[in-house]
């Protein structure tokens, strides 16, 4: 479970997670809510990486397609495992285990990534309905 109000940085995965399908098999759709959601997060402060096991020129065409690469700070896209990448991606931000949520759809990534960083909030795409729900609501604002 994540609190809102801690959050500085979301770490998404990107299969089955941020978009609906695998990219390796060609067929995938990033739904229009993830795509508000990633802009509104940006718009009240909140920053956006990625933790994907895929190719990163794969992953950084779709997003240079869909004119979202920009909203993504350090990507870690390769075929490593997630749990100490999540915690470089931690480290480059200078920020806390504490003030990150992790998003991945995969239950053991999820747990990895909780062992190399204690304090880190973990979930699934699940939550994504009601993380749009508390960005669209929020009064922050950092537009510069």
């Amino acid at each position: 479970m994540y609190q809102f109000d801690r959050i500085k940085l979301i770490i998404w995965d990107m299969d089955e997670t941020f978009w609906q399908g695998t990219i390796s098999e060609g067929n995938i759709d990033i739904p229009q809510m993830n795509i508000e959601l990633i802009k509104r997060l940006t718009d009240i402060g909140i920053v956006n990486s990625i933790c994907s096991k895929n190719n990163w020129i794969d992953v950084k065409t779709v997003l240079e397609d869909t004119d979202l690469l920009d909203y993504f700070v350090f990507p870690s896209v390769n075929w490593e495992a997630k749990g100490t990448r999540v915690d470089q991606i931690i480290k480059d931000m200078q920020l806390r285990p504490v003030n990150v949520l992790f998003i991945d759809d995969n239950p053991s990534n999820r747990q990895e990534v909780l062992f190399y960083n204690p304090g880190i909030m973990v979930d699934d795409p699940d939550i994504l309905e009601e993380l749009y729900e508390n960005a669209r609501k929020s009064n922050k604002q950092d537009l510069n």
